[in-house]
């Protein structure tokens, strides 16, 4: 889209019956979108929000893998359902049209309409990630825990002071992880003082502090706009040292926050490996329904050269339908490059670290030329590991 577009795309938004976007929100999710039409009639619209995301650790703990990333935004496509098609058959054109964007993501519900599946399914992507609904529906006040820390739950302005060493409890349990927007000293104030639903969500943090250290922290959000029943949602949770006995406290106390404020119900949306699912589980947080987080890769080998560059082993990745991919250095006099032939959905994992190549080799999903060495083989499953992904919904609602 042109810039002298963006009013008539925010028109077409607010007509759409999503939440509305305004100029100030759009910059600061760094928005685009691709638009069928003119800048006075806009016949499709795919909005999205271009965020750098952890792809995995890098070859230093200050230096991960960073992804240039697209979100479609909230999966609002302001178009009739007779242009589906149209949009459609524009996904070849779209890497042109986002030369800055590596890769695609949107979120999708398990049991969404077949038509919008078959949509995603047809213009190439793939799921990388199960993400979980967990509900706690409170019949009575919930318990109060004894703590050894003090609790103090506190405004975004009064937590500005604490976000670096909130970073530091974010790195402690997050630190290998992947599918993160990146986190930074300043991330917090700036994430939920311009967040697209600060008109609607009352955000808060809960912090655990012993003395002046904090063990744990809790980003939360409520309201009752998004339906009849009020809710509180547990954004973001992390804890030093992955500490169990802080999570509890951190859960507990967002459960007497919400009773407080006559809200029986609290939501976390985490992925299915989430380190803190399983006590969610113990503490009466029942498991309901999910949804899929789905790639699609428009430049893998730009993000192959940059986020890949320390990757010593040679490699050629073919797939059908691409130029192949090359990986690592270029082979050495007399040498040969080891050579993998998958399809799209398995390289899509592959490259976002969410298969174990070993496995992928035994299985047959990644197959080889009879010249890949066992050495090859190794080093290319150390430069491309099994990465855990995580999902904040700080991040993405």
């Amino acid at each position: 889209m042109a810039d002298s577009q963006l009013p008539a795309v925010l028109a077409a938004l607010a007509a759409s019956g999503s939440t509305a976007r305004t100029t100030e929100t759009w910059a600061q999710d760094a928005m685009t979108a691709l638009v069928l039409g003119d800048d006075h009639a806009i016949d499709a619209l795919m909005p999205l929000a271009r965020r750098d995301l952890r792809a995995g650790a890098g070859p230093t703990a200050d230096q991960p893998r960073v992804l240039k990333a697209g979100w479609l935004s909230a999966n609002q496509f302001a178009s009739r359902m007779g242009l589906r098609r149209q949009t459609r058959s524009s996904a070849g054109q779209w890497a042109e049209m986002l030369p800055d964007v590596e890769a695609l993501f949107a979120m999708l519900r398990d049991t969404g309409a077949m038509l919008v599946q078959r949509w995603y399914q047809h213009v190439g992507f793939h799921p990388v990630l199960s993400v979980r609904c967990l509900y706690l529906d409170m019949l009575e006040a919930p318990p109060t825990a004894a703590s050894r820390y003090h609790v103090q739950v506190l405004s975004i302005a009064e937590a500005e002071a604490l976000q670096p060493q909130m970073l530091d409890v974010h790195h402690d349990v997050f630190a290998n992880a992947g599918g993160m927007v990146l986190r930074h000293p300043t991330f917090w104030h700036k994430a939920l003082t311009h967040h697209f639903y600060r008109e609607h969500y009352q955000f808060q943090i809960v912090a655990l502090l012993s003395g002046q250290s904090l063990m744990g922290y809790a980003v939360i959000g409520w309201s009752g706009w998004h339906s009849k029943r009020p809710r509180m949602d547990v954004l973001e949770i992390a804890t030093r040292q992955w500490d169990q006995s802080v999570a509890h406290e951190l859960i507990l106390t967002t459960s007497q926050l919400a009773w407080s404020k006559n809200v029986h119900q609290v939501r976390a949306v985490i992925s299915a490996h989430d380190p803190y699912r399983g006590h969610l589980g113990r503490l009466g947080f029942k498991d309901l329904w999910g949804y899929s987080l789905l790639a699609k890769w428009l430049h893998p080998q730009k993000f192959i050269d940059r986020a890949l560059h320390d990757v010593h082993v040679a490699a050629q990745i073919a797939v059908p339908g691409r130029v192949p991919l090359k990986l690592g250095a270029t082979p050495a006099a007399g040498a040969t490059a080891a050579e993998l032939h998958t399809d799209e959905a398995t390289l899509t994992k592959l490259l976002l670290n969410r298969i174990e190549l070993p496995v992928a080799l035994a299985d047959g999903s990644i197959k080889h030329a009879a010249a890949l060495s066992s050495r090859q083989a190794s080093e290319l499953s150390a430069a491309l590991p099994y990465t855990p992904w995580v999902f904040h919904m700080l991040d993405y609602i």
